[in-house]
């Protein structure tokens, strides 16, 4: 396939920056659920679902989108992708339901993955470096990161302009700009990884049951008080015997979805469980947004805008981790050091929650969270990959995607909110058995109060209610932040213990070894 100039840094910059709007499809309306939510007027478990499923049906259409992405031929592709994109993304604008504002957001989740694939092919087979894995890993996290909160941040500003759909039209003129970019890059129209076309429909369907299963108990788990709940626990055993089901599928199939022999890796194994850990370290993010928006009062501009302090993070660990990689350190190096970013991160914040706390104080430990996504994201994804056999590659990538995606960050998330629910409510308790009369400064403050209230017009009993409005107000903002305490502090204990277990055990003291596999870096 012939691109511009070869080795051209122009090119290859170029084909970087037509994969971006296709990793950023959701993240231009993550800040404006609210809008969203008060536009369609749905209830609080229908939107619920209607964030949950672009995102399920991204991850389930992924191995089918890796297919799809080696047999049509890339221009071909990569227009239809995005013509269809903003067709599907337009769409979403029009609807007055938030049944069909999920079809097409799912649609558009769809497309993306194919989309990325699509993209990502060319520079795999142009630069595929088996010689320096880490340099192209460390690039494409780069952008995935990077790109992430710029695209929060310009979605949020557009959408700051009129409302919600600003952002989405933003959305439109990048993939606009992929259009005009496959038009400059892609001079011949082949498809260069082609092969007679296989695939397992029997093993995607039980991974689909597998999270439709999963997406009911992110989506309703909270709310029906988990195993409390009987249907909760019938979906968790369903679970099993769908997980039961495919082990059995497996024996059976020649070349099965995801293929249980690659759990024969050590590297496999301890990877997965790498990229849970990332995933539900990182997933405490939305802890700090919830903080922000709902108790400090910030807006999504606000919200947004703090988070860039993210970016230097990144800039400063990617580059870095990944020469260090590509210069053969030892992984436990930059282990001990992305785990220590991510504990100094909820350390840190441990101790900013509290009332009127100005937005720079966030930069500080948002910077280390940049840091280590930058030091274990490219490190964790290559040492995943590392000596596993081509055939085998695809089973690694969906090992690794479910762990952080599914496992650590959608239902790990929906567990997260039930901690925060139960340790709010706690401490709610707590503190109502001391509005007394035995506190004085719980009574004078109430009857301060009431003074303001009653000089405002209100009768006393108006006035004394609306007092001790006032104080149960301040009493559950004061609950909340004393369960966001609790979650960074035992947080930054479970971020500082694996660095305990590498350097007691003296684990990860060499450097990457050889990644050859058809690389999907991600």
């Amino acid at each position: 396939m012939a691109l511009i100039k070869k080795g051209s840094v122009f090119t290859l910059v170029g084909l970087y920056v037509l994969t971006i709007p296709f990793f950023n499809a959701m993240n231009v309306t993550s800040y404006d659920n609210s809008q969203i939510l008060g536009h369609f007027g749905a209830s609080t478990t229908a939107f619920t679902y209607s964030t949950y499923i672009p995102f399920f049906a991204m991850i389930g259409f992924l191995p089918l989108g890796m297919k799809i992405g080696k047999q049509i031929p890339m221009r071909t592709m990569i227009l239809s992708v995005s013509f269809l994109s903003i067709i599907c993304n337009t769409a979403s604008l029009f609807t007055n339901t938030i049944e069909w504002f999920t079809v097409w957001r799912s649609l558009l989740a769809i497309l993306s993955i194919i989309g990325i694939f699509a993209t990502i092919i060319p520079i795999l087979l142009k630069y595929n470096p088996t010689f320096n894995m880490p340099i192209l890993y460390g690039i494409v996290q780069f952008i995935l990161q990077g790109s992430k909160q710029l695209y929060q941040y310009f979605g949020t500003q557009m959408t700051s302009v009129h409302n919600w759909t600003f952002g989405i039209y933003f959305l439109n003129v990048n993939f606009l700009l992929a259009i005009v970019l496959a038009w400059i890059f892609y001079r011949k129209d082949v498809a260069p990884m082609k092969s007679p076309f296989q695939f397992d429909w029997r093993g995607w369907g039980i991974m689909l049951l597998f999270f439709m299963v999963i997406l009911f108990l992110c989506a309703e788990g909270q709310t029906r008080n988990w195993f409390s709940d009987p249907k909760v626990s019938m979906a968790a055993a369903f679970l099993l015997l769908i997980i039961g089901i495919y082990l059995i599928h497996v024996r059976f199939t020649k070349e099965p979805l995801i293929n249980t022999d690659v759990f024969k890796y050590k590297n496999v194994v301890l990877g997965s469980l790498l990229f849970f850990y990332t995933g539900m370290m990182n997933g405490t993010g939305s802890v700090v947004t919830g903080f922000m928006t709902n108790i400090l009062g910030f807006d999504s501009i606000y919200v947004a805008r703090t988070h860039l302090a993210i970016l230097i993070g990144l800039f400063i660990a990617i580059p870095l981790s990944t020469y260090l990689l590509f210069k053969r350190i030892y992984l436990a190096t930059l282990w001990v050091t992305g785990f220590a970013c991510y504990g100094m991160y909820h350390m840190i914040l441990y101790f900013r929650f509290y009332p009127e706390i100005d937005a720079s104080d966030f930069f500080g430990p948002f910077i280390f969270k940049g840091l280590a996504i930058g030091f274990l994201y490219p490190a964790a994804s290559l040492y995943i990959s590392e000596k596993v056999p081509k055939p085998l590659g695809d089973s690694r990538m969906m090992s690794g995607v479910i762990s952080r995606a599914v496992f650590a960050s959608l239902l790990g998330g929906a567990i997260l909110g039930t901690f925060i629910s139960n340790m709010n409510v706690q401490h709610k308790t707590g503190l109502s058995q001391q509005l007394s009369e035995v506190n004085t400064e719980a009574k004078q403050q109430l009857d301060k109060s009431k003074k303001v209230f009653m000089l405002n017009g209100l009768s006393a009993w108006e006035a004394q209610k609306k007092a001790e409005k006032s104080l149960s107000n301040e009493t559950s903002k004061s609950a909340m932040m004393l369960a966001y305490k609790d979650i960074y502090l035992v947080m930054s204990a479970l971020c500082f213990f694996p660095i305990l277990i590498l350097l007691l055990f003296k684990l990860g003291r060499r450097p990457i070894g050889s990644v050859e596999v058809e690389p999907i870096p991600f």
